[in-house]
């Protein structure tokens, strides 16, 4: 029987795949568990216009991702005499700046705030397996 998959299955396929699987699997698992639809031809023509705007958003991100690479973010921390930090560049500080750009917010990979100065990298994670690197 010929499907098309409404979320990512392991070892079947991705989202919006269309994938021939035997009868009983597909109507007792994938379908029972909405994990698939039938695939009429109305099904395959949604998913086809479903897959062309998860392609456009997946290029969407890239062109963030490779303008991001470029920015630079700075913050500005009170220290004291001798250099010391008093208080810390956190997910949400970064969060901010990239709103205040016109970013997406994407996932801020940050171990543990930013406690020292100078120049730090920080991964963005936008989504569908694209990240940026931020300065």
């Amino acid at each position: 029987m010929k499907i098309i998959l409404r979320k990512d299955v392991r070892g079947v396929g991705r989202k919006n795949d269309i994938k021939e699987v035997p009868d009983g699997y597909a109507r007792n698992f994938l379908i029972a568990k909405n994990l698939a639809v039938a695939a009429t031809p109305k099904a395959i023509a949604a998913a086809g216009d479903a897959q062309k705007r998860e392609e456009a958003l997946i290029a969407k991100f890239k062109v963030d991702a490779e303008k991001l690479a470029k920015e630079t973010l700075y913050f500005f921390v009170k220290t004291g005499e001798r250099g010391e930090v008093f208080g810390a560049v956190s997910r949400e500080d970064i969060k901010k700046a990239l709103r205040e750009r016109g970013y997406d917010e994407g996932e801020v990979v940050l171990p543990k705030s930013l406690k020292t100065l100078g120049t730090e990298t920080v991964d963005v994670r936008l989504g569908r397996g694209t990240t940026a690197h931020v300065k």
